[in-house]
């Protein structure tokens, strides 16, 4: 299962949250990169669910 956090501001927003995610001691699964659709990364919750934060379309 995913689950996606779209944020409205540009690539910045989306290095910031992972920036964040990281500091909290959360799991990254992919850091960010540049995808078809915009900056993104994947985190895991504790249980394992995969948070993908990407741009909103």
């Amino acid at each position: 299962m995913q689950l996606c956090i779209t944020l409205d501001e540009g690539p910045e927003a989306i290095d910031a949250a992972y920036r964040e995610f990281l500091d909290s001691g959360v799991e990254i699964l992919e850091p960010p990169h540049d995808a078809v659709f915009g900056r993104t990364f994947v985190a895991a919750d504790p249980d394992g669910i995969r948070l993908r934060v990407a741009p909103r379309d």
